[in-house]
């Protein structure tokens, strides 16, 4: 059994590699192809924690996965990272562990942003060129670096409630892509004519309006994981033309559909596969509702132990 450093998991995997299985991931838990059960969660409210256990098979894969990660917000008031984890990649067919990545969250972070790309990828105008995003923080990092595997926009807006983080975050930004990067001075001037609009916030409210949305404007928000976390008002998914999920079952329990049960939704790795429609025009509105799976980690994680 292998045990490897956050050093030597990102030496192995990176976005782009990230991007293709998690996209393999969404289009097999559409497909009833995967052996998973429902995440596990944990609140610790006095300190602003979450520790989230999800884990997966893919049928016919070579190995499963079982992965911790935790978000513990006040983190970065004392200078400390807020996200953390590990993985356990074990053989399918002996059932033994082959590997333990010490991976610090990396991969949740990375397959994350992944799902948001492949979201953007399936969901957004082919010629999106502004992009917002409410939350500059860790995700929000990877979120960005995953979208320019898929669009080139040419300008970036960002809102954030700490001022200071924000312009550190603009500035990583700046030197990232050829883009325009602005500083918003409100969520709504962010959203304001946005094609592409990224929520990546732990928010128990709704951090955009759908009143703010312009037709043809693609969301895809990835806050909302635990049950009373929210990032969309009601007007959001009552003016979306198509809303995807990642897992729609899940997404009722956990994401924005908590507050949308008689939402029609399709799984995006339909769309993915093309077995359902996604945008069918480009004044259309659509939204995906990414609550993370334990698919993605188990086929991130076979990659993983794959690539040894």
């Amino acid at each position: 059994m292998r045990v490897l450093t956050e050093d030597e998991v990102r030496a192995l995997v990176g976005p782009r590699l990230a991007l293709a299985v998690t996209k393999e991931a969404l289009v097999a838990q559409a497909a009833g192809a995967v052996s998973q059960p429902d995440p596990w969660h944990l609140e610790l409210p006095e300190v602003r924690g979450e520790v989230h256990i999800k884990g997966a098979h893919l049928h016919g894969a070579t190995h499963f996965a079982a992965k911790l990660a935790t978000g513990f917000y006040a983190n970065a008031a004392k200078g400390l990272p807020v996200s953390s984890g590990l993985s356990v990649i074990a053989d399918a067919e002996t059932g033994f562990p082959e590997v333990i990545a010490l991976d610090n969250g990396y991969l949740t972070e990375l397959r994350t942003g992944a799902a948001g790309a492949a979201a953007t990828e399936a969901l957004s105008r082919p010629d999106a060129a502004v992009v917002a995003v409410i939350g500059p923080g860790a995700q929000a990092r990877y979120q960005l670096r995953a979208l320019l595997e898929v669009r080139d926009p040419v300008e970036l807006r960002l809102y954030g409630r700490d001022p200071e983080r924000a312009a550190a975050f603009a500035e990583e930004m700046r030197a990232l892509h050829g883009w325009k990067v602005v500083l918003a001075p409100s969520a709504e001037a962010a959203v304001r004519e946005a094609d592409v609009v990224h929520t990546v916030t732990p928010s128990r409210e709704p951090v955009i309006s759908g009143a703010w949305l312009s037709p043809g404007a693609h969301v895809t928000a990835v806050g909302a994981d635990m049950a009373g976390k929210r990032e969309l008002d009601a007007a959001v998914l009552e003016r979306a033309d198509v809303v995807a999920a990642d897992d729609v079952r899940q997404c009722r329990a956990i994401g924005e559909l908590q507050y949308a049960p008689r939402r029609p939704a399709v799984a995006l790795g339909d769309v993915i596969a093309g077995r359902a429609p996604g945008r069918t025009s480009p004044g259309q509105i659509t939204v995906a509702d990414l609550t993370g799976l334990g698919a993605e980690d188990a086929a991130i994680g076979t990659a993983l132990a794959r690539a040894l």
